[in-house]
C-alpha cells in the first residue's frame, strides 16, 4: 500500500509540475494587498450533525466536503495557522508552513508548535511529506491553490483561504469554525471584531481625523496606498490615510518631495520595519513634515505579531493606532489592557506587556 502511495505522489508531483509551469503567468494575491484576487462565499449555517457530513465554500470558490469536522489538520500558511490557535485548535495541528520557529506568537501561544513538521511555504508544498502525516484537512494560501486538487486526488481535503481583507479574515475564521467543529469559538472571536470596530466608530465619531502616513517594511519612501489593508486599519481608526491618492494595491515607492506634499501629522513605522522612528525623525530631508516636527512618529510594537496585517489579532491594530491618534478618548494604558485581555482570551497566554509600545 506503501509503494502504491509513493507511486501516485510521483506521478501526482511529475503532473504538478507541469501544471505550475502553465500557471506561472498568473500571479498569487500580494500579500499586503486588500484586494483578494479569487472569488469567496460566506459560510453556510452550521450543519444539523456530523452524520450527514459538511459542505464546505472555500475562498477559492471550491466546494470541499469533509465526513466530520476535522481533528487533524495541516497548515501551510501563517495566518490560518494564528486562526486555528485563535479557535482553540492547537493539539489538532500536525504539520505547518516551515520557519514556525520565526513567528513569537507559536512560542507564546504553542511552543509544542515549533517541532512541528514544516510542509510548505507560500510558494510550495511538499505533498508528500503531508501525505506521511495523514490529516483530515489541509489549508493552503491561495497562491497554492493548485496543490488542492493534487491533495484531493489522495483523498485529503483542502481548503484554499485568502484573508486579504478585513472582511475575508472573517469569512476564513467562519468556514474554519465549520471545518474544526470551533463555530462558537470562531463565532466569539468575529464578535470581538464588531464591538470592537463599533466600540472605536463611537470613541471617534466627531473627532478630527488627522492625516496618516503608513510607511512599508522596508523603507520609509514606501507607503500604503487606499487599495491596501492598511488603509482600512487607518480609517476605522478614525485618520485620513495620507497616501490615498496613490493608485495600486501594494507597497509604493515616493519620494521626499511627495511626503513633503502629502504633509501627514502622524507617521506610522511597521513592527516588521527595517529601520526605526528614531530614523525618520532623524532624516534632515523630512524636517518639514508636520509629523517630523511635532514628533508623532510612531512604530507599532515589535516581537509580538504584524498588527498592521488582516491576521486574527489585526483588530489590535486598529485598537492601537486609534489609542495613538485619538489618547484623550482611548489612553494607551487602556489598549494595553484590552491587548493582554485579547490573547488571554483568544491564545490562552498572559503577555509580556512590555512588547506592547508605541
Amino acid at each position: 500500500m506503501k509503494k502504491d502511495l509513493l507511486l501516485r505522489l510521483a506521478a501526482l508531483a511529475l503532473a504538478l509540475t507541469l501544471a505550475l509551469g502553465c500557471a506561472g503567468c498568473a500571479a498569487a494575491p500580494a500579500s499586503g494587498s486588500a484586494s483578494a484576487s479569487v472569488p469567496a462565499s460566506a459560510p453556510a449555517s452550521e450543519p444539523a450533525g456530523e452524520a450527514e457530513g459538511l459542505a464546505l465554500t472555500d475562498q477559492a470558490g471550491r466546494t470541499v466536503e469533509l465526513a466530520a469536522p476535522a481533528k487533524t489538520v495541516v497548515s501551510g500558511y501563517y495566518i490560518s495557522t494564528y486562526a486555528v490557535l485563535a479557535l482553540g485548535k492547537a493539539d489538532a495541528i500536525a504539520g505547518l508552513e516551515k520557519k514556525a520557529d520565526t513567528r513569537p506568537l507559536y512560542q507564546m501561544a504553542a511552543p509544542a508548535l515549533i517541532e512541528k513538521p514544516g510542509v510548505g511555504t507560500m510558494k510550495e508544498m511538499d505533498v508528500e511529506a503531508v501525505a506521511a502525516l495523514g490529516p483530515d484537512l489541509v489549508i493552503l494560501p491561495a497562491a497554492l491553490t493548485d496543490y488542492a486538487d493534487t491533495l484531493a486526488s489522495l483523498s485529503i481535503p483542502a481548503l484554499v483561504v485568502a484573508p486579504e481583507s478585513h472582511e475575508a479574515l472573517v469569512e476564513m475564521i467562519g468556514v474554519l469554525g465549520r471545518a474544526l467543529g470551533a463555530g462558537d469559538a470562531a463565532a466569539a472571536l468575529t464578535g470581538y471584531y464588531d464591538e470592537q470596530l463599533e466600540r472605536m466608530a463611537s470613541l471617534t465619531t466627531g473627532a478630527e481625523k488627522p492625516a496618516v502616513y503608513m510607511a512599508s517594511n522596508s523603507s520609509y519612501l514606501s507607503c500604503a496606498p487606499a487599495g491596501m489593508y492598511q488603509n482600512y486599519l487607518i480609517e476605522t481608526a478614525g485618520g485620513v490615510n495620507a497616501a490615498a491618492s496613490l493608485e495600486g494595491d501594494y507597497w509604493t515607492e515616493v519620494s521626499y518631495e511627495d511626503v513633503l506634499a502629502m504633509a501627514p501629522e502622524v507617521i506610522v513605522v511597521p513592527s516588521g520595519a527595517e529601520y526605526t522612528a528614531a530614523d525618520v525623525l532623524a532624516d534632515a530631508q523630512l524636517a518639514g513634515v508636520p509629523a517630523v516636527e511635532n514628533g508623532k512618529v510612531y512604530q507599532m510594537p515589535a516581537g509580538l505579531e504584524e498588527w498592521d496585517s488582516p491576521i486574527p489579532s489585526g483588530i489590535l491594530g486598529c485598537l492601537w493606532l486609534t489609542s495613538v491618534l485619538h489618547p484623550e478618548e482611548y489612553p494607551f494604558e487602556e489598549f494595553v489592557a484590552d491587548a493582554a485581555g485579547f490573547y488571554q482570551a483568544f491564545y490562552g497566554f498572559a503577555v509580556d506587556e512590555s512588547l506592547i509600545t508605541k
